[in-house]
């Protein structure tokens, strides 16, 4: 019995070792067959599979090129390094056309400016066009605009609170100079003007103040004789013809003189700076040139600004 037992165990383990060898060879046909490695005519015989030389097949090779296209077409896309790249690009050419376009604060000087060179192309003999920001790089173009303000301010106020036909009110704002300042006269002295016919001025507050103070009212063009006695100033009041009306408007003409001379002044000033600067080869030949032309215009135009103020103040005066 225990010899049949031995012989039944051995023909199981046979079979059982056929069957699993017969199953390993299908296994193997079959992914052969679908990696393209048999060819499905044979039918799995011998000689029908070549699992250790792969076969080349056409199909196979088409459709690895297509992959591999497609693989060419994904890489194709921008990737994040691109995007970034390219966002950094379109940074540098906002801030290269930040750089082109010069931004300042608009000003009376830039307006001026831009009203004299709209843009049109220079005539040969004309003033040469420069623009705002150039022109303050080669002279400080806004301090000679309050400059030249300044000057044209002051004959404006000097029209307005001293040539005027009523002596009585002209003399409280007159300028005195003490002590390198100038002060208004009514706050240096006491101003009388009880008697309709003459001001009495007490200068006993600041008695250094008495000589200035009759310095300024001779020379501010009111056509007034004062007469001192001691600290005490008299001022006759001249009645209101057309002889102290006339004499009235000479004193406007002198007082705009004044100022002219002192507009070309502050002209003569800044074009030498910028001579200076062009013989220490800090600008070029041609945009000193230009600024130098350019301060003329603009003294020119408050000159302007003058001559205007004495056509108004002259037929105030005259009654015109």
């Amino acid at each position: 019995s225990l010899l049949q037992e031995n012989k039944m165990l051995k023909s199981l383990t046979t079979s059982c070792l056929r069957h699993s060898t017969r199953l390993s060879y299908q296994c193997q046909s079959s992914r052969a067959l679908s990696v393209g490695w048999m060819d499905p005519a044979s039918g799995g015989k011998q000689g029908g599979c070549c699992l250790l030389r792969p076969q080349v097949i056409s199909g196979q090779w088409s459709r690895g090129m297509a992959k591999k296209g497609k693989s060419k077409a994904k890489s194709s896309k921008p990737s994040i390094d691109d995007l970034i790249d390219e966002l950094s690009d379109d940074e540098d050419d906002v801030v290269d056309e930040d750089q082109d376009t010069v931004v300042f604060k608009e000003t009376e000087l830039s307006k001026f400016l831009k009203q004299k060179h709209p843009g049109k192309k220079a005539v040969k003999g004309s003033v040469p066009s420069i623009k705002y920001h150039e022109f303050v790089e080669v002279t400080n173009g806004e301090s000679l605009w309050r400059e030249l303000q300044t000057a044209v301010d002051n004959l404006k106020s000097t029209y307005m609170h001293q040539l005027n036909v009523r002596s009585s009110t002209s003399l409280d704002e007159l300028p005195v100079m003490l002590e390198g300042d100038k002060y208004p006269l009514n706050e240096l002295a006491a101003i009388s003007k009880k008697d309709p016919k003459k001001l009495i001025i007490d200068a006993s507050a600041f008695p250094e103040a008495a000589p200035n103070i009759m310095a300024s009212i001779r020379e501010s063009g009111m056509n007034l004789n004062p007469q001192q006695d001691g600290l005490t100033i008299f001022v006759p009041i001249p009645k209101v013809t057309k002889e102290f009306r006339e004499k009235l408007a000479a004193g406007a003409r002198k007082k705009l003189n004044e100022c002219k001379d002192e507009l070309r002044s502050i002209q003569n000033k800044y074009a030498k700076i910028v001579s200076e600067r062009e013989l220490s080869d800090e600008v070029s030949k041609d945009d000193a040139r230009a600024a130098v032309a350019v301060i003329k215009v603009i003294t020119d135009n408050f000159i302007t600004s003058g001559d205007q103020l004495l056509m108004a103040k002259t037929s105030e005066i005259l009654g015109k």
